[in-house]
């Protein structure tokens, strides 16, 4: 487990982040939890020292890219802010094809060849990260994906079968296990 995981899992509580109920996710699975990560953007200091810390994660693992690539909505803040503290090109996926104007799918055009990592906040089946792994082929080589959170509920694996390297701050587990919350939660 990272030196991090407390730090990190403070900074999810805090900024109330870490939700108890009934949710539905995007990806049509059911939870008793839901992780609202957009929750710590509102706070500068919190929104720093997360970036800083996928900064070191990517750096350490995820070599040499060129470009960084926000999944829309939740991964763009998450891009940007890492993009501007590694100096390195920004791009993003959106949802679905834009109806109007270019008709884009990514948006930032990274130059053919040039290396990229895409960030989202939370992974859970990996459809979201996979989507745009398809979105980027013959735009960008895509060297790895970068998430806050691994809710380990198969993005890893899907993301292995496509040769994508999924990395994250926390898997959910482990975020579990420093908050002490453990016990409140069907993983």
């Amino acid at each position: 487990m990272e030196g991090y995981c407390r730090e990190l899992a403070d900074i999810i509580l805090s900024r109330e982040a870490l939700l108890f109920g009934e949710f539905t996710l995007s990806s049509g699975l059911k939870s008793n939890y839901y992780l609202d990560l957009r929750r710590l953007l509102g706070d500068w200091r919190s929104y720093r020292r997360v970036l800083e810390l996928l900064a070191e994660k990517a750096s350490r693992e995820l070599g040499g890219f060129d470009v960084v690539v926000g999944v829309a909505t939740a991964g763009i803040p998450w891009a940007s802010g890492l993009a501007l503290m590694l100096g390195k090109g920004l791009a993003y996926v959106r949802s679905e094809v834009k109806q109007h104007g270019t008709s884009r799918v990514v948006e930032g055009a990274p130059r053919p060849g040039s290396k990229c990592v895409i960030v989202d906040d939370v992974a859970t089946t990996g459809s979201s990260l996979e989507n745009a792994v398809g979105s980027l082929a013959g735009v960008c080589d895509v060297v790895g994906a970068l998430v806050i959170v691994d809710r380990l509920q198969g993005a890893r694996e899907r993301l292995e079968g496509l040769g994508v390297r999924l990395v994250s701050l926390l898997t959910v587990e482990e975020l579990f296990e420093c908050t002490g919350l453990k016990d409140r939660v069907s993983l």
